[in-house]
């Protein structure tokens, strides 16, 4: 069988989730295959240090493509200026600064994590999709054109554009009880977009990984 990729959602500090998760997909992976996360490992739940630890492991052993989220652009913001910090504490950052407290007696940002943070990829393009944290502008052509913003913020200009892309976009950022009201992975076919954020952050919701090419769901609560 051909490469498979199996993309994941915005993790938020789930740590359980995601360990249920790469469990549960780790009894079909190959050695060849790609696991590409979308961003929005941190903020919001309570254990956004324990998760990069998880994931740094894990690249260590398995071919993984890590994206930037917008809550990752948000940290490194805080991090490096601060200026940010009423809009970064009331999106969920403060679950960040305690558990790297807890882990480390103190804030800080260890060096291996420094270098996770800054390796982030923008998106990541296969000859049949794209993956990315939160999509892409209709009015640009190229993605290698898009503006950076638009690549981990855009919203309804982008899920709600009657418009079918010619590679499937894989993105996350927007919950899919936004987009449909539903647990599940957003499949819109018209538009050749799938969105994968089924809202992790929240108790009762689970973490989504959906396998390409055959669209194989996975779900971890």
């Amino acid at each position: 069988m051909s490469r498979k990729f199996y993309l994941v959602g915005d993790i938020h500090g789930q740590l359980s989730k995601l360990k249920k998760l790469i469990s549960d997909i780790k009894s079909d992976i190959e050695p060849d295959d790609l696991i590409i996360f979308l961003g929005d490992y941190i903020d919001r739940g309570p254990e956004s240090f324990e998760v990069i630890e998880f994931l740094l492991k894990l690249k260590s052993e398995n071919n993984i493509i890590c994206l930037i989220g917008n809550h990752e652009d948000m940290f490194l913001r805080f991090v490096s200026t601060g200026d940010n910090y009423n809009n970064y504490m009331a999106n969920g950052g403060k679950h960040t600064i305690r558990s790297y407290s807890r882990n480390l007696k103190g804030f800080n940002i260890p060096e291996s994590h420094k270098k996770f943070y800054n390796s982030l990829k923008l998106y990541y393009e296969d000859d049949l999709f794209i993956a990315v944290h939160a999509g892409i502008s209709p009015k640009v052509r190229n993605i290698t054109d898009q503006e950076r913003v638009d690549l981990i913020w855009i919203r309804e200009d982008f899920y709600r554009y009657n418009k079918r892309w010619d590679k499937t976009v894989i993105f996350g950022h927007t919950p899919t009880t936004y987009i449909s009201n539903s647990k599940n992975v957003y499949i819109d076919n018209e538009r050749n977009i799938i969105g994968i954020d089924t809202n992790a952050m929240s108790e009762g919701f689970p973490l989504s990984c959906i396998r390409l090419p055959d669209r194989k769901i996975y779900k971890a609560y």
